[in-house]
């Protein structure tokens, strides 16, 4: 997490003035791993989140802006972006890069510690819920969501060739080979159920919101893509029932939740086990490549030993203890 694109106020106030709005006050907001994010507050006390894509040239910020816009009239929970005043669309820009305001939804991350089964029951169907806008919007989707996500195998292996190896220390000089041969292994094969016009692809602790009443918002769709139910299951479960150990009930409780929506078919429990693995490299290769190389002190700390970790696990349960795990 950090402010990778520090921006006095005057630059934040003539970014929102695009969006109609006229910014008062603002605040850099520690979320997310890739993208700069403010609070602003209006002049008339209304309080806005505008995003600085670090990553994402302006017409895939414009595509996800689209794509949000599109599910939150759909009812899935998610803050809709406020439509640029003049010349249409979402996206305006700052310092070259894109930039898109959205309404502050008030809600709390939960902390690992603080995940109780009933917010994974709620984490689980509001993933099924977006798996079935995919499916029931297909042809609209279509040109709101890539085909491929940038984090496939090809692209994570490309990010580990590139790093230096004599910049590494030992250990992640390690993790790097071996994520590698991970990789490759994982490239070999295939996943047996058809992709999913629309998947989130990283619904993390930190992309969900909860309030008083339970769950409020899903955030950060940079990463949708049409792809496999299995492994944005295997994501969440992973990123939501793992601290230390596996938390089985909260797992139970995730499964029993995306079932309360939408059934997982029998291909789609076939693929869990390469899914989750995929999961382990995906985001073990992205910790080392967003976070290792990063200056000390530079926003928030994330480790991709946890990940590595985490691929033990998968492992030792297998496709059928995973399933089993999830109650499926």
């Amino acid at each position: 997490m950090a402010i990778l694109t520090p921006l006095e106020h005057a630059e934040i106030a003539r970014a929102t003035e695009d969006f109609g709005v006229a910014a008062r006050a603002s605040c850099g907001v520690l979320a997310g791993s890739v993208n700069t994010n403010f609070e602003v507050t209006d002049a008339r006390g209304d309080r806005w989140f505008l995003r600085l894509y670090e990553e994402q040239g302006h017409a895939a910020a414009e595509r996800e802006a689209r794509l949000l816009e599109h599910l939150a009239r759909r009812g899935i929970p998610t803050p809709a972006p406020r439509p640029v005043a003049r010349g249409g669309g979402f996206v305006t820009t700052i310092r070259g890069k894109a930039a898109a305001l959205f309404p502050f939804v008030a809600g709390t991350i939960r902390c690992q510690a603080s995940v109780r089964e009933a917010d994974a029951f709620a984490v689980g169907a509001a993933l099924a819920e977006i798996h079935r806008a995919g499916e029931r919007d297909q042809v609209t989707l279509a040109s709101l969501v890539p085909t491929e996500s940038r984090f496939d195998l090809s692209a994570l292996r490309a990010r580990l060739e590139a790093l230096d190896a004599r910049a590494l220390a030992p250990d992640v000089e390690s993790a790097r080979r071996s994520l590698i041969a991970r990789n490759l292994e994982l490239a070999r094969g295939a996943f047996e159920a058809e992709p999913l016009p629309l998947i989130h692809g990283d619904v993390f602790r930190d992309n969900v919101l909860f309030g008083r009443d339970g769950l409020v918002a899903v955030l950060d769709f940079e990463s949708a893509s049409r792809g496999s139910a299995a492994f944005d299951l295997a994501v969440t479960w992973l990123a939501w029932c793992f601290g230390d150990t596996l938390d089985r009930g909260c797992s139970s409780a995730l499964g029993a939740g995306y079932r309360s929506v939408r059934p997982l078919l029998a291909p789609e429990r076939a693929d869990l086990r390469r899914a989750s693995e995929l999961a382990c490299v995906r985001f073990a290769t992205t910790r080392i490549t967003d976070y290792e190389l990063r200056p000390p002190g530079v926003g928030r700390y994330k480790d991709f030993r946890r990940w590595l970790a985490r691929a033990a696990c998968v492992e030792a349960l297998g496709g059928d203890g995973i399933a089993r795990t999830l109650g499926l």
